[in-house]
């Protein structure tokens, strides 16, 4: 499969080379939600930004197709993750391919590990999961969670935008102060939450690709599986982990993400429910990626976080 994708992908960047003289490139291309809503706040209307996935597609079990391979090598700006999802076939494939003298890239993980920001790392409060996992060290790709790492990413997106249009520089210096105002607003507003606080755990019947947000706000939490890995079907000593977090915390709301069955998180509900423990069910949002109704609504990054700080409030209270 790879050999194929290779020979494609040879086709079409021959192709390209033909037709980019003619052409001028004047797109974005983001691999996943975080980093194209950044990027259209930060361009305004003088660039085009687009995701590689579909909406409601899951992003683990993304491949690139051609025409993706193509609108890649022939944007201004590539922004991807850097992580487990796509660091593979981007580098390998896609980054030999481009030429830098017209696509930028931006690895999203390469900014936070600039900081020191990244995590990888065993957390021994983690959930229950399986015998052979419990020592495996914990790793979260979903950068983007953590507020100050929005911050960074949204900078650099402006600095690689002001070298590829300097003539528009002023412009997305404005849109980058702007929008880096509303994420301190977001900041303040959970920081706010937390100051009334009467519990720091939040519990997931879910995958759980937040580990990036925990550590900025310094919670605890407990989850059926570890990171974002493919969902399964929880054993019945997960549930019951899960089950007796929820009592012996006095829970109210247990957590899924966004485009995940709530399987689990039902039978907890009702698991809970027989040990006269109301919960309720709540969505997460992690924005790796959209449902097709959020993305037609426009509804973005800023949005998904000022309702998981709804939901932080009704959680954690």
């Amino acid at each position: 499969m790879k050999r194929i994708f290779s020979l494609f992908l040879f086709f079409f960047v021959g192709l390209i080379s033909l037709t980019s003289c003619s052409s001028k490139k004047t797109n974005i291309v983001s691999t996943c939600f975080a980093g194209y809503d950044f990027a259209n706040h930060v361009a305004g209307d003088l660039k085009t930004s687009s995701m590689l996935l579909n909406p409601g597609e899951e992003l683990h079990d993304y491949s690139p197709s051609i025409s993706d391979v193509e609108r890649i090598i022939s944007s201004e700006l590539f922004i991807y993750i850097g992580g487990e999802s796509d660091e593979e076939w981007v580098e390998k494939q896609i980054l030999p391919e481009i030429d830098s003298s017209h696509t930028k890239v931006i690895n999203m993980m390469d900014i936070v590990k600039s900081k020191g920001n990244a995590y990888n790392e065993e957390d021994p409060e983690s959930a229950d999961v399986e015998e052979e996992e419990e020592e495996d060290e914990e790793f979260d790709e979903h950068v983007w969670n953590s507020i100050t790492n929005a911050k960074l990413i949204v900078s650099e997106i402006a600095n690689a935008l002001s070298l590829i249009d300097s003539d528009n520089k002023d412009t997305y210096e404005k849109n980058r102060d702007s929008y880096l105002e509303e994420l301190n607003n977001l900041d303040l507003n959970i920081k706010n939450v937390l100051k009334n606080k009467k519990t720091n755990l939040l519990v997931f019947a879910d995958r759980f690709p937040l580990l990036y947000f925990v550590k900025e706000y310094d919670l605890e939490y407990d989850a059926a599986f570890k990171g974002c890995e493919s969902a399964k079907e929880a054993n019945p000593k997960t549930i019951e982990g899960l089950v007796k977090k929820v009592v012996d915390n006095h829970i109210n709301v247990i957590f899924t993400i966004e485009l995940s069955e709530s399987n689990i998180a039902s039978t907890v509900k009702t698991e809970c429910e027989k040990k006269g423990i109301e919960v309720s069910i709540r969505t997460f949002y992690t924005m790796h990626n959209v449902s097709k109704e959020d993305y037609q609504n426009k509804i973005s990054y800023v949005d998904f976080m000022k309702k998981n700080i709804e939901s932080l409030e009704i959680a954690l209270s």
